[in-house]
């Protein structure tokens, strides 16, 4: 009787040590598109991060599933090591490699902006973390295209920019190369800017001596979708 419980014990303590009975730590959910956005949300890339900024590289990262529907994208990243990371999940719509204006975004525990990763996720050695579903929409980016030339043999500076979004601008600067430090701004540009509508602030002159070159720096303050921005652009002028 001995030898036979000895030779059981054994026995279950060899199976309990296959391979294949080890607990797989992994991270489990679901890409879903949040009400009133529209796209598609399959095959996204899912990545973990450390940092709660998503600076770096992922440590993890796997596509979502083709589901057959474009509203929901389960997904499953295995092997991860236990300790507490960051999720974002996004598809790359213009292909610039960088979540930009117009890409499908999610974070977990909260909505993207840039330089936010959600809330954490903590992860524990041969479990599974299921973090529900994840909230997909549309990014929105505000961006400034924006030019300077010189005109009249050198002695007038005239500048050009346009939004990718309609804002209303409140003030509009320019700070010259010669000048580092000081501001000018042209209170002529202050309304409501449509998109895609390119604007003027021309005749930049210091009374007909030569214009500077090189770098402008041209910062904009305004409002835009209900929330208050500041953005600068730099310029080079010839």
């Amino acid at each position: 009787m001995v030898k036979r419980t000895v030779v059981l014990a054994l026995l279950v303590a060899a199976i309990v040590g296959l391979p294949g009975c080890a607990k797989v730590t992994r991270i489990v959910g679901k890409l879903v598109l949040a009400p009133g956005q529209t796209g598609d949300v399959q095959n996204c890339r899912v990545e973990l991060y450390v940092s709660a900024d998503l600076t770096g590289n992922p440590v993890k990262f796997v596509a979502s599933e083709a589901s057959g529907q474009a509203n929901t994208s389960p997904f499953e990243i295995t092997d991860v090591i236990e300790g507490y990371y960051y999720l974002l999940a996004w598809k790359d719509m213009n292909g610039d490699g960088v979540v930009s204006d117009k890409d499908i975004v999610g974070v977990h525990g909260g909505t993207y902006r840039h330089g936010y990763g959600g809330t954490q996720v903590t992860v524990t050695k041969g479990q599974t973390k299921d973090v529900g579903e994840i909230q997909m929409m549309i990014f929105k980016e505000l961006k400034i295209t924006a030019s300077g030339a010189r005109s009249q043999g050198g002695a007038v500076t005239d500048f050009s920019y346009s939004f990718n979004y309609d804002v209303t601008l409140s003030k509009f600067t320019v700070e010259f190369p010669d000048e580092p430090g000081t501001e000018y701004e042209d209170p002529s540009q202050a309304g409501a800017k449509l998109a895609g509508t390119t604007y003027q602030s021309a005749g930049w002159n210091m009374g007909g001596a030569p214009m500077p070159t090189g770098n402008h720096i041209l910062r904009f303050t305004g409002t835009w979708d209900g929330a208050a921005f500041a953005l600068t652009v730099n310029v080079t002028v010839n």
